[in-house]
């Protein structure tokens, strides 16, 4: 008895002892390639509410445990907590969150220890390289290194996998936008105009139209000696496929002395989206599409009517892929 008793603690000693030898810092990170732009995949992790999407213990432990989101749900400061008999306490908060290039966040497990979780986005191409890490110090205890070392390794390479290949599911199934599409917010815009209802379905029609209205508003302004305030553009109220509602506008000042036959008035501001055109107006359509889909994807509102900025004045420019027209859609 007395040398098993020896034996034991012979063993024990070299447990201690060997789990003293063991790394204090444990870490793990692995890394995918997703066929989206890094936004696809930055906007589910910074925001906490998709976390349950494609989180590897948000399902392993779904049903069994309840969240609570803080009053911030995405970006620094966002929060939840977790609560579960088999999950334990704990809260996660955002503590760095750079737009589709990095996020980190700390994990606070309660009478367990915190951790650090951190994902990079490295685009190329089409593509996007993310990288998610999971870091922890397991402290002096022997015992949770040797934890680190033989269980929590493997876990943690099955969750971020887990975690890796979701995401790449998600981001991968998003609608492809071949145009940038930002959000900005506009300050109102004062403007004289001219009102036509017309077809959409005949591109060359549309352009006299255009060139005859904004002749006749140059003119004007000309004589009354009114200078523009920035690019001439135009304004769709009311769109179908059999009819569209277009204003012809030129941006003048909020106090200018244009003729009696006009009136000054002014745009909404407020949140946009907006996508640069380049090239001929008559593939602006493509733009316009693609800016709808957006909205729809993104679940917004429209609060307004579209606008189209003529940057590029045709008259000056006869190269079509030189053109320049920025379009917003106004958007709560």
């Amino acid at each position: 008895m007395k040398k098993i008793i020896l034996l034991i603690l012979g063993i024990l000693v070299v447990v201690i002892l060997g789990g003293y030898l063991l790394p204090r810092e444990f870490s793990v990170s692995r890394s995918i390639t997703i066929n989206a732009p890094a936004a696809s995949s930055f906007e589910e992790i910074n925001n906490l509410d998709r976390w349950a999407n494609w989180e590897y213990w948000s399902n392993l432990y779904k049903g069994n445990m309840t969240v609570v989101y803080g009053d911030v749900k995405s970006g620094v400061n966002g929060t939840y907590s977790w609560d579960g008999e088999e999950s334990g306490k704990g809260k996660a908060t955002i503590t760095e969150s750079i737009p589709d290039k990095s996020i980190k966040t700390n994990l606070d497990f309660m009478e367990q220890g915190t951790a650090q979780t951190w994902y990079t986005f490295e685009p190329s191409g089409d593509s996007t390289k993310l990288t998610m890490g999971f870091e922890t110090d397991m402290g002096m205890n022997p015992v949770m290194r040797w934890v680190g070392a033989l269980f929590m390794k493997s876990e943690m390479d099955k969750a971020l996998e887990y975690d890796l290949q979701k995401l790449k599911e998600i981001a991968e199934a998003k609608p492809k936008f071949t145009v940038e599409i930002t959000e900005e917010n506009l300050s109102p815009i004062s403007y004289v105009s001219l009102t036509t209802t017309m077809s959409p379905k005949d591109p060359a029609a549309i352009s006299a139209q255009m060139g005859k209205m904004y002749g006749e508003l140059m003119n004007g302004l000309a004589k009354s000696k009114v200078q523009l305030a920035g690019y001439p553009f135009a304004l769709y109220p009311a769109y179908s496929e059999e009819s569209m509602d277009m204003v012809c506008a030129l941006p003048v000042a909020a106090n200018a002395k244009v003729p009696a036959k006009y009136k000054v008035e002014k745009t909404t501001g407020g949140k946009f989206l907006k996508a640069v055109h380049k090239g001929d107006y008559a593939t602006m359509i493509d733009t316009h599409n693609q800016i709808v889909q957006f909205v729809e994807y993104k679940k917004l509102q429209m609060n307004g009517a579209p606008m189209e900025v003529y940057v590029t004045d045709p008259g000056v420019v006869k190269d079509t892929a030189q053109w320049t027209t920025e379009i917003y859609y106004p958007v709560q």
